[in-house]
């Protein structure tokens, strides 16, 4: 049982830095996604990697949260990064389940999250953040019918995407695959509906460390009550009532970005 903990303990660690092999299903992996029955050829293909960050009891806040932004100022050394956001969890305690900070890490393709894995600036610090990790919940994925051009696109003097909203979905027992995708593919679908997002994207979750959390949503705001008004939109709304009966239950990162 101490050896089994163990193990588990540093394999999730090592998924929070993204050390952990992936393997993508053809369909999330394809040029062209399909959302309701319809081939998607001028989406813009990007490959997402996200985790959340629960570290041991004891470790201070002030050396977690220098860690943190050592993760963010990252970004400028590792050229396959196309955006690395960084923040600590301010989503209600009772979605948080415990996790402190989170990462969204964007690619271009899904092959770049490997050299991610492999960089002398990145495998630094991950032999810092390591020894202070309890475990962590990992979400890669394919975003449904590509992403648009709201991340990663800032030029030098311009203002960063001011507000990050990440959950993941752990669907109950017995719910077809297929009626899972259905909403989850209404739910991405939703993006062109809602006028608050910056960018929006919706994905099978394809990391070994997952968790059990089958799809992931992150949304990227430019302030904070932006998420209030994606919530309470009718639209958003009225894909929640389709969700809510079928979610074991899920987990919620809300951060601003860690400025770099």
């Amino acid at each position: 049982m101490k050896t089994t903990r163990r193990d588990f303990v540093r394999c999730g660690s090592l998924a929070a830095l993204g050390l952990t092999g992936f393997v993508l299903a053809n369909e999330e992996a394809s040029a062209a996604a399909e959302i309701g029955g319809e081939k998607v050829h001028d989406a813009k293909r990007i490959f997402v990697h996200a985790f959340n960050f629960k570290f041991k009891q004891g470790v201070p806040e002030e050396e977690i949260a220098e860690l943190m932004r050592a993760l963010a100022n990252s970004k400028g050394k590792i050229p396959v990064l196309k955006e690395l956001l960084i923040g600590k969890n301010v989503a209600p305690k009772r979605l948080q389940r415990g996790f402190q900070y989170g990462e969204i890490a964007i690619f271009e393709k899904e092959e770049d999250l490997k050299v991610f894995d492999r960089h002398p600036e990145h495998r630094k610090l991950v032999k810092r953040i390591l020894p202070r990790m309890e475990f962590g919940n990992a979400m890669d994925f394919v975003p449904i019918g590509g992403a648009g051009t709201g991340i990663g696109t800032e030029k030098a003097g311009e203002k960063k995407s001011g507000f990050v909203h990440a959950f993941s979905f752990k669907f109950k027992q017995g719910v077809p695959e297929e009626e899972i995708a259905e909403v989850m593919n209404d739910l991405a679908q939703s993006k062109a509906k809602i006028p608050v997002f910056k960018e929006y994207m919706v994905g099978k979750n394809v990391a070994r460390m997952g968790r059990g959390f089958q799809y992931g949503e992150i949304a990227i705001f430019e302030k904070k009550e932006d998420l209030k008004v994606y919530q309470n939109h009718p639209e958003h709304r009225k894909i929640v009532k389709r969700i809510l009966p079928k979610l074991a239950f899920g987990n919620a990162m809300d951060f601003v970005p860690i400025a770099v």
